[in-house]
């Protein structure tokens, strides 16, 4: 077995760790890192429930909804093992089912699909504008595709 190009922490912080599927989630992480040829990282994620995505999502972007992922990069190295880290994601369970319940698609997926849309975030992609949106949901449809999963821009 290969070891995984980022070690990636999952804390509850909002019932939904019934919707975490580790292997997967590592498996998708690791595909968007093995792009850039990127090794040797860390990742925080915490799940949040909808009233502490609101919170953090209003704090950090001035709008208090909640949202599917908040992203805070990072970069610093561990003194110990020189591991750095690439930063934090806070995910939101409940809008994964939401928005599941409305696209059809298992919950679980939708926030495997969070954490791989906060790590691309974190690796430089964005969708502000068009161009940008349509080369991060096409990274995303490309890693998600690893684990057997089609997604579209929606």
């Amino acid at each position: 077995m290969t070891h995984p190009r980022c070690r990636i922490e999952i804390t509850d912080h909002g019932g939904g760790d019934d919707l975490v599927e580790t292997d997967r989630i590592r498996r998708v992480v690791d595909e968007a890192l093995a792009a850039d040829g990127i090794t040797g990282r860390s990742l925080g994620v915490a799940l949040v429930d909808g009233a502490e995505s609101a919170r953090l999502h209003g704090e950090s972007h001035g709008d208090p909804e909640p949202t599917d992922v908040i992203t805070w990069p990072d970069g610093a190295p561990d003194p110990e093992t020189g591991t750095v880290r690439l930063g934090d994601l806070a995910v939101c369970p409940e809008v994964a089912r939401a928005a599941a319940a409305r696209l059809g698609r298992r919950p679980e997926d939708e926030l495997t699909l969070y954490v791989l849309h906060g790590v691309l975030h974190l690796l430089g992609y964005d969708d502000i504008d068009d161009a940008d949106r349509v080369a991060l949901w096409a990274e995303q449809a490309r890693c998600m595709a690893v684990i057997g999963v089609t997604i579209s821009d929606e």
